[in-house]
Formats: structure tokens, C-alpha cells, sequence
């Protein structure tokens, strides 16, 4: 077997690349109880370590049992050293359950990578990166608790470079783990796994593969890693790919993207509901509107555009789901969706819906509490926040049924559509259900989902969702953004450093739109990502015209870097205002926060 150039170190850590990693020695490895209790691994009363040797690579193994009070709790950790590719597996193995339902598993340990220019690469929605000297406190409250394969992490991974070497902690079970990132004022940073129960069991192994990289590596090489990761394992399908069995995919790039509202209704039951001023809860805006709105749009210049259409329903936007049908009457009924669907087509445009299949409500006529998502202990979590009042969630166990359901009706009265958006199915978590009737673990979850896009792309149905996720590559086209956490420490394109020629991801064309960076604006951030653009609903006169005059420049560089790789990301200024990114095409994208200004540089070949 070849020699590793990786080595543990007994009493010190990992020896990788003539760096030593050291584990932060304050931490005590954990298994949390859901009744707040905790037993730390270095209580038991019989822990053994052995030697691991396999056909795979050499390490260790640690038998932990006997925790007074957990009756036959046993389980161990193996550190696994393969002998190529800088890689240690740390995996946690449940041998028996003992006493107690467990909430998480807190291992391996975190890695120390303090000092001068050192800095954590963070996968919080686009990505970020979180200087160990940090002045500010940062990542206090992750989205969704940490919960990964969620937008607090759209790729399940994290890494930490310093100038002496760098590594990725790679989640390989990322449905069924959370993170934390600890970063007090001035720092350190601490960043550490946590394994969540399937179904409420600890049910298989749960591994964090480390890979080492060597001094003057930085993000961009930790992405282009993780891309070979991504590429071996098959997530990452090309929007080449895609075209080639979609050609509504080719028809998006270039085209503007214009969310349009159709009928709004708030119930009582919700926390948006305005008791002050009733009449904000509820209002209409016609098909025909749009349809006057996109001819409009054409006269102008506008020859591609992808209009989003919300509240379509005859409940209104986020009510009734997943009984959503027929077309709301006030805006047209069958028919006024019909027109504008085929006003759409005349004019070469593209037709899509907002849709829903996890936000299930109550008040839907075919409701029944049998297909909702049931937790471990038999329960069905329930809320009040969005405009349609109580809800459960959807197993999505039975949500391609219904969407199959739902789209035929659409497909038979002669909708014509081009793409559609399935909401939240890439920004939030996935689930899990008991219910024995369709049992589902939160891996399952994200195929089901997943079955969900490919219905539409088998029906030439460009699929999008609310934002991007590692295991969604393999199918989403588009999303309806995927910006910056806010707050980000250094905001930088992680995700697209890694899938850019797999998925569209739209802008918001101005400063202060929800996710882009303070100081910057919507514009230069779509170029600078090589993204698409935005076109508003509402403007008009300069505004308007300043609109489309940004989209003509953003579809002249799609049409060049698209389906092409970000294959490095820059900063030109100590301020970190003037950046540059480039494709695997040649082309250069330089832009000026400060100054608001940009130069593109398209390759030579392209010239």
C-alpha cells in the first residue's frame, strides 16, 4: 500500500503537507439528549483504542461504552488515513442505542487554524470568508440552526486555510447533520459537525472526510476541489447537459427574469396579517395586465424575457397549497391565464409558475392530516406564518403525485410552460416522516424532491426552486436568486466557483435588495457572477430604460460564459471594492463597488 502524505500524530493531531492541525483541545465530544442532557465520550467507563487497517488505508479505532445511566449505549470512531488523494475519514458508528433519544452527535472535534491570515471558507448561502481575527462577532445564528442542504449551507462543506496549508471537511451524510460555526469578536474560529438522528435513531455511519491542501492553496482552491469531488460522485450535471435534454434550458440564457403577483390574501391566522390596515391584505392583479405589460417590454427592445408568475391561484399567493387549482377567477379565470400564456409564446417569451409541495394548509379542500410529514415521536409540526395561515408540511413522499396531479390539469387546458419555480425546495431543510404509510428519511426527502424537477423536465419544463443546493445539481436549471448571507464577513462566489456552468441564478439589478453585500449593487454583482438579470414589473420612463440597458449588457456575457466554469475569483484592492472574476473561456470580469464602474474582457477566441 503507497505511503500517505498524511499522518496522525498521536497527542497532536494530523501531520499533512509538513503542517501539524491540531484539534482544539477545549472541545469534548459529545452525544446531546432531547431532554438537554449530554454525555461526553471521555466519560465512559470502558474505552479502548485499537488499530484500523483495511484494504482502504491504515488509522484508528475507539470502542466507547459503559455511561452510568445510558443503559448498553456503545459506539465507536474510526480515523481512516487513505494512502492517496490527502484525505482522513472521521466516522461515528452507533453500535447500541442505550437509554434516551438522542438530538445530535457532536464529532470529530474542530480543527485550529488561528493566526495571521488565516481564515475559514464558509458555505452560507453564496459564500463567505471568516478571518480567525475577525474584529466582529459572525454566523451567531445559521439559518435553519446549521442545518445543511439548506441555504445555511448550500454545499456541504467547509475549510480553513493558513499560509502554511489549508483542508476541506467534506459532510458526506449532510441531510442528516448540522454545523456551528463559533466566532466571538476578535476570534477564534471553531467550526464542528453535528450528526442528527434518521427517523430517531442513529441509524448508520456518519462521516467528515478531511482533505489537506498544501501552502498557498486559498478558497478558489478548495473549490476547485471540491468540483472533482462533486464530478466523481456525479452531482455536477452541466447546463450543456441539460440543454441537450431540455431546449427551454438554451431559451433561458439571456433572457430577463420578471416576477410578476397575481391575487394576494392574508388570513387572519397569519403573522403578516395587518389588523391595523385590513385592506393590505388582499389584492388583485389581472393576467391581462401582464400581457399588456410584456408587449409593452418587447416594443421597447426586450426580445427575451422569462416572466414568473405568482398568486395564480384561486386562493392567492401561499394559501390552499398543494390545491391550488383552477386559475383565480379575478385575474381571468382559465381562460385569463390561457391568454397570457399564449401572449407569451407569440411573443417568443417564456411562461412559468410559482408552486409549492411542502407548505401544506389547513384549510386546503383535499386536506388530510394522513399525508403530512410525521415527526420520530409521532407528532406533526404546524405553524401560522406565511399568508395562508396554518399548515403542516407535505411528506414529500406523495409530493411528485401531486404535482403530476396538479400540472396534467394545467398541461390539458392548454398552459403553455416553459419553466416553473417549486418554492422553497432548495433553500429550506428537508424533512422526514414516520408515518408508516410513507415513511421517509430526510435523504429520501431530497430524491423525492428531486422527482418533483424531473417530472417537469420530462414534460420540456425548465425547473427552478427558490435557491441552489449541492444536491439539486444534478437537476434544477434556475432559481429565483442565490445572494450573500447577510452579514457576511467577506462576501465571496463560493458556489459559483464550484457549479457555474450547472444552474442560471437571476440578480436583483439594485443596492439594497436582500443579499447583496452593503456597498455594492445588484448590477455589478450579477456580472461579476456571470449571472442573469432581473427586469422590474413596475418601472418605467429612465428607470425602465436604465433596467433594460443593464439586461442588454448582462445577456451579452451570458451568451458567452454560461455554460462555462468560474475558474478564479480575486481581490484587486486592499478594501477589497475592486474584484475580478474569470471563466474557463478566457473572459475577465472586472468590477469597481466603489466606483461602480466594470470592464469585461471576453477571450481572444470569442473577439
Amino acid at each position: 500500500m503507497a505511503k500517505s502524505s498524511i499522518e496522525l500524530v498521536p497527542e497532536k493531531g494530523i501531520l499533512a503537507h509538513g503542517k501539524t492541525w491540531a484539534f482544539d483541545a477545549s472541545f469534548r465530544p459529545s452525544i446531546v439528549y432531547q431532554d438537554g442532557s449530554e454525555v461526553l465520550f471521555d466519560t465512559g467507563a470502558d474505552i479502548r483504542t485499537l488499530p484500523l487497517v483495511n484494504g482502504l488505508g491504515t488509522g484508528v479505532k475507539t470502542m466507547y461504552q459503559g455511561f452510568a445511566g445510558k443503559g448498553d449505549l456503545q459506539f465507536e470512531t474510526n480515523v481512516l488515513v487513505y494512502p492517496a488523494g490527502d484525505r482522513v475519514d472521521f466516522s461515528f458508528v452507533m453500535l447500541r442505542d442505550g437509554k434516551g433519544a438522542i438530538q445530535e452527535v457532536r464529532w470529530p472535534a474542530p480543527l485550529q487554524a488561528d493566526g495571521e491570515n488565516a481564515y475559514a471558507v464558509l458555505n452560507t448561502m453564496q459564500g463567505q470568508l471568516l478571518p480567525s481575527a475577525w474584529a466582529e462577532a459572525a454566523c451567531e445564528k445559521l439559518p435553519f440552526d446549521g442545518q445543511m442542504c439548506s441555504e445555511a449551507a448550500y454545499m456541504p462543506w467547509w475549510g480553513e486555510i493558513t499560509p502554511q496549508g489549508g483542508y476541506l471537511a467534506y459532510v458526506r451524510s449532510p441531510w442528516d447533520t448540522k454545523y456551528t460555526v463559533s466566532h466571538p469578536a476578535g476570534g477564534p474560529t471553531r467550526i464542528f459537525a453535528r450528526h442528527l438522528p434518521s427517523l430517531g435513531k442513529m441509524a448508520y455511519e456518519r462521516t467528515v472526510s478531511f482533505y489537506f491542501v498544501p501552502a498557498g492553496s486559498d478558497y478558489v482552491t478548495l473549490c476547485q476541489l471540491y468540483r472533482s469531488i462533486a464530478d466523481e460522485e456525479g452531482k455536477a450535471v452541466t447546463l450543456r447537459a441539460k440543454a441537450a435534454e431540455n431546449p427551454n434550458v438554451e431559451k433561458l440564457i439571456g433572457a430577463c427574469v420578471m416576477h410578476v403577483p397575481g391575487k394576494k390574501h392574508v388570513v387572519p391566522d397569519s403573522r403578516y396579517y395587518d389588523r391595523e390596515h385590513p385592506e393590505n391584505n388582499d389584492s388583485v392583479t389581472p393576467f391581462k395586465h401582464w400581457s399588456e405589460r410584456v408587449r409593452m417590454l418587447k416594443e421597447k427592445g426586450v426580445d427575451q424575457l422569462y416572466l414568473h408568475q405568482d398568486g395564480w391561484g384561486q386562493p392567492g399567493y401561499d394559501n390552499q397549497h398543494p390545491d391550488y387549482l383552477p386559475p383565480c377567477r379575478e385575474m381571468g379565470g382559465w381562460e385569463g391565464m390561457k391568454e397570457l400564456s399564449d401572449t407569451m409564446r407569440e411573443l417568443g417569451f417564456m411562461f412559468g409558475v410559482h408552486d409549492q409541495y411542502r407548505d401544506y394548509y389547513l384549510d386546503a379542500p383535499t386536506y388530510n392530516p394522513d399525508h403530512a410529514a410525521q415527526s420520530a415521536d409521532g407528532s406533526i409540526y404546524g405553524h401560522a406564518i406565511w399568508a395562508g395561515g396554518k399548515q403542516n408540511y407535505l411528506c414529500a413522499a406523495l409530493a411528485p403525485a401531486y404535482v403530476k396531479r396538479n400540472f396534467d390539469q394545467l398541461f390539458d387546458h392548454g398552459i403553455h410552460l416553459e419553466g416553473t419555480y417549486l418554492d422553497v425546495f432548495t433553500c429550506n431543510e428537508a424533512d422526514e416522516c414516520a408515518n408508516p404509510r410513507h415513511r421517509m428519511t430526510r435523504q429520501q426527502c431530497l430524491q423525492y424532491r428531486a422527482q418533483c424537477f424531473h417530472y417537469l423536465t420530462a414534460h420540456q419544463v425548465a425547473p427552478s426552486s427558490e435557491e441552489v443546493n449541492d444536491w439539486a445539481m444534478a437537476s434544477q436549471v434556475f432559481c429565483h436568486w442565490a445572494p450573500y448571507l447577510t452579514g457576511a464577513a467577506i462576501p465571496v462566489p463560493l458556489f459559483n466557483l464550484v457549479y457555474h456552468d450547472c444552474v442560471l441564478i437571476p440578480w436583483m439589478m439594485p443596492a439594497g435588495e436582500w443579499g447583496i453585500p452593503e456597498g455594492t449593487t445588484g448590477f455589478l454583482q450579477c456580472l461579476l457572477n456571470g449571472g442573469m438579470g432581473y427586469m422590474s414589473e413596475t418601472a418605467e420612463g429612465e428607470e425602465l430604460a436604465e433596467n433594460i440597458a443593464q439586461w442588454q449588457i448582462i445577456r451579452e456575457l451570458q451568451r458567452h460564459v454560461t455554460k462555462e466554469k468560474m475558474i478564479a475569483h480575486e481581490f484587486l484592492n486592499e478594501s477589497r471594492t475592486r474584484q475580478r472574476t474569470k471563466f474557463s473561456d478566457g473572459t475577465q470580469v472586472t468590477v469597481d463597488f466603489e466606483q461602480n464602474t466594470y470592464t469585461i474582457d471576453y477571450s481572444e477566441d470569442e473577439a
